[in-house]
């Protein structure tokens, strides 16, 4: 009797020191169970961070220990040695007893169906959207006065397509995403909805969203047929698009055990495609002088020789996980040259890319459930003001003023691959361009450091010295030229 109140007191003893002696305090450190970063230390956070709509300047001695207790709290659920396992054990149990589902990425629908946590509710349309359809209709004007075919590309999340296998209760309210078509319908907008494609392609028996693996993006099969409905729009305006046919693609099956960004068992076998192709990676040499939003950082570059020699187009993609992760490969087989930025954020600088790699036709694709300031800034949506062609104001300028370009104003920063001019001018420029050697031209952007642009640096090494400034200044077009 003795010995057992012993090891009563022993494994009570573990139970409860083994979590603290395995606390962790590692800085930075990201949960895989959740995917998240966990609580940071309290007492080493030196500055408080705040929204400043939401919070005042100054904070009351009682706000700032409720603060602090909130933090620790946080702090220790978070850090909590075993705190994954306990996690995971406690998922897969209501998994196992209830068939329930308990994990915050994730939910369960009907029939085993997975769905992405919150990936089904959305608050409705909005002055957002307007803005939204707003910003892609400026960069379809800047495409077109460029002479450069431009393409938007909606894809469905996965409950536009599984609807019926939601969980009970559930109303997935789309009504928004109808209003915002009909908002591009109205600018006259170049678009295509893969939904209808995809909903067809379930109707006839096939997966294009997995059961429950990656629940967030279509599978490999969906990317297929969502993509080579891009390559399909794009070859209408250049014939020498290429569609990726049986002949271009080898299909095979892959078992996935886990669900992704997560340790929740599953097992499903999902589609798994190999494009036969060779393609010249030229990543490497543009991304590290490339300028790109911290948060959303992917970018690649391909050149497919084969396609190159048919005639097709380099295509500049603007685009977001659906591609990033499945949809790639087949548009690096569809363009001669196939050159995607994340478009997160980023595309919201459109005319820096455009203008370094100089496309031959725009594709701008996103998922449905991206509709949101963390991904595109409504602020910076709304402030967008893109310049019209030089073309266009040279021919409507009926006298153009020329004056001297002082190479001392100036400054440039060469890199291997891409150059950084600035113009430092007392002037204000209502537009800005740079001409280089009477041809390849570029707009001019205001930046703290003057007003700048981003060229190849083989471009500047060769017309350097026949560089010519566009302005205009009040009513006035006014050339700036070499001496």
């Amino acid at each position: 009797m003795r010995r057992l109140k012993v090891i009563t007191v022993i494994c009570f003893a573990l139970i409860i020191l083994i979590p603290i002696l395995t606390f962790n305090f590692e800085e930075n450190a990201v949960s895989v169970i959740d995917n998240r970063e966990l609580a940071k230390n309290p007492f080493s956070v030196k500055k408080r961070e705040y929204n400043e709509e939401n919070y005042e300047e100054e904070e009351s001695e009682e706000g700032k220990e409720k603060r602090l207790t909130e933090n620790i709290e946080n702090y220790v659920s978070d850090r909590i040695g075993l705190r994954d396992e306990m996690i995971l054990s406690y998922t897969i149990l209501n998994d196992r007893i209830f068939e329930k589902m308990v994990h915050p990425s994730y939910v369960y629908g009907k029939e085993g169906y997975v769905f992405g946590a919150g990936r089904s509710v959305y608050p409705g349309y909005s002055e957002y959207h307007e803005v939204f359809a707003d910003m892609v209709l400026k960069i379809q004007d800047y495409c077109t006065e460029r002479n450069v075919p431009f393409l938007f590309v909606f894809e469905p999340a996965k409950p536009a397509v599984l609807t019926q296998y939601l969980p009970e209760g559930e109303n997935y309210d789309r009504e928004w995403v109808d209003l915002f078509l009909r908002a591009l319908d109205v600018r006259g907008v170049n678009y295509i909805d893969n939904t209808v494609i995809l909903k067809e392609k379930t109707a006839e028996g096939e997966t294009v969203f997995n059961k429950k693996y990656d629940a967030n993006h279509w599978n490999d099969l969906g990317a297929l047929y969502g993509t080579n409905q891009i390559l399909a729009a794009m070859r209408e305006k250049i014939p020498q698009v290429h569609v990726n046919g049986e002949e271009d693609i080898v299909y095979d099956e892959i078992l996935e055990t886990t669900l992704p960004v997560s340790e929740f068992p599953i097992e499903e076998t999902v589609p798994s495609i190999w494009v036969n192709m060779s393609c010249d990676s030229l990543t490497e040499e543009y991304k590290q002088e490339l300028s790109l939003n911290e948060n959303y950082d992917a970018f690649e570059y391909y050149m497919n020789q084969e396609r190159l020699e048919e005639g097709a187009p380099r295509a500049l993609v603007f685009q977001g996980s659906y591609l990033n992760i499945y949809g790639y490969k087949y548009l690096e087989n569809g363009f001669g040259e196939y050159i995607f930025v994340h478009d997160y954020q980023n595309v919201i600088d459109f005319p820096y890319y455009f203008n370094i790699f100089k496309p031959e036709c725009v594709v701008f694709e996103v998922a449905e459930y991206t509709f949101a300031n963390e991904y595109f800034d409504y602020e910076r949506m709304a402030a967008m003001d893109l310049n019209p062609a030089l073309e266009s104001i040279l021919t409507d300028s009926d006298d153009i003023e020329e004056e001297r370009l002082h190479k001392d104003s100036l400054t440039v920063e060469k890199g291997k691959k891409l150059t950084k001019i600035v113009w430092n001018t007392d002037s204000y420029l209502y537009r800005g361009w740079l001409r280089l050697g009477g041809e390849s031209v570029y707009d001019l952007n205001w930046t703290e450091s003057g007003y700048e642009t981003t060229i190849l640096t083989e471009e500047y090494r060769q017309y350097k010295d026949a560089m010519e400034i566009f302005t205009i200044e009040g009513n006035d077009t006014i050339c700036y030229k070499n001496p």
